[in-house]
């Protein structure tokens, strides 16, 4: 026992001696605050870095300590940037001689925050008069915002939503820039659109039906082929099929182009909701029981109808009926068993 207590203790000083060697290695970053507390925060879940942490583990790094805090500086004075501070840098403090530190101070200096004074886009003179509209009124709503990244991928994805609705559903971003305005804490923003081509609807292949008939499900389409293209138009789709009892999953899935017709062409994959084991055994029960019962019944009328009196050939008219109906509710109750064990879904 002692000399497992004395091994134990050996590992772990020498575990903590080589963590020290390693972490060693590489000094600590410190930040000092700005006026921002926002920007603090930020900056402050931003060090954290991967290829920190692991030159702090002591694992292989693609260079000196020298390097990486370099590159630490630069993503973070990028991440400053894309906040809309435009003329951000981060001023060092440490040793400059080359040797290891235990600590470096990263001093960030944001400058003025810059706002979205223009906006310039390209690319849209194809569209419709309407759809211009529509997209210079989203523009003007970020006019004045902070030139940040957010806020211009917001405005990005406005426009790709609204050319996309006018049936360019190959539509993309094909260029971005934010310049600063020469005197002014303001920011041009020039945006380039390649709408792709104008599409309609074609038709629908289905795939992955197994009890389903494939007409069942075109009465769902809200569309007919060659009408135009529509996004929302496909999402009810989609939604219609999965309203459907039998349909588990489904996915609409366009082709990557339109045809020699203009057309895109869609798939739907369909996942039917599968009869269980307990369903088929209940179901093959209950079926038989159906069987018997409308066996039972109607043993039992000609066995009645056997023992009338000389004079009396048939039942009562509502008794005839009503064993009728209970014969074909039986019969129709075994039929529909049975239908649902032969085809599952």
């Amino acid at each position: 026992m002692p000399a497992i207590v004395l091994t134990m203790a050996f590992g772990a000083i020498l575990s903590w001696l080589v963590g020290v060697g390693f972490a060693a290695d590489f000094p600590s970053i410190a930040l000092e605050p700005t006026s921002d507390a926002a920007l603090d925060r930020a900056l402050r879940a931003s060090l954290n870095a991967p290829e920190l942490e692991r030159s702090r583990a002591g694992i292989e790094r693609p260079g000196p300590w020298q390097s990486l805090v370099e590159a630490e500086r630069l993503r973070l004075v990028e991440m400053m940037r894309g906040q809309g501070y435009r003329e951000a840098r981060i001023a060092v403090s440490g040793p400059s001689d080359g040797v290891l530190p235990s600590k470096v101070v990263f001093k960030p200096q944001p400058g003025p925050l810059y706002r979205v004074g223009l906006i310039e886009l390209d690319g849209v003179g194809s569209l419709a008069q309407a759809v211009r509209d529509d997209i210079a009124r989203q523009m003007a709503t970020a006019a004045g915002k902070p030139a940040k990244g957010e806020v211009l991928a917001i405005l990005e994805d406005e426009i790709l939503w609204r050319i996309r609705s006018a049936s360019y559903p190959f539509v993309r971003i094909a260029g971005r820039e934010l310049q600063p305005m020469p005197g002014r804490p303001l920011a041009v923003a020039r945006i380039a659109v390649d709408p792709g081509a104008m599409a309609s609807i074609g038709a629908v292949t289905y795939s992955g039906l197994v009890g389903l008939k494939e007409a069942e499900l075109v009465r769902l389409q809200p569309f007919k082929p060659g009408d135009a293209y529509d996004p929302l138009v496909l999402d009810r789709f989609r939604e219609a099929l999965i309203a459907h009892p039998s349909i588990r999953t489904a996915r609409v899935l366009s082709a990557d182009g339109v045809d020699d017709k203009g057309q895109l062409q869609l798939k739907a994959e369909i996942g039917e909701e599968q009869l269980g084991v307990d369903d088929a055994a209940g179901g093959y029960r209950n079926g038989l029981i159906a069987v018997a019962s409308a066996i039972a019944v109607l043993a039992f009328r000609q066995m009645s109808v056997a023992s009338l009196r000389p004079d009396r050939t048939r039942w009562p008219w509502w008794l005839e009926a009503a064993t009728m109906v209970v014969l074909a509710a039986a019969f129709f109750f075994a039929a529909q068993r049975l239908v649902l064990l032969a085809v599952p879904g």
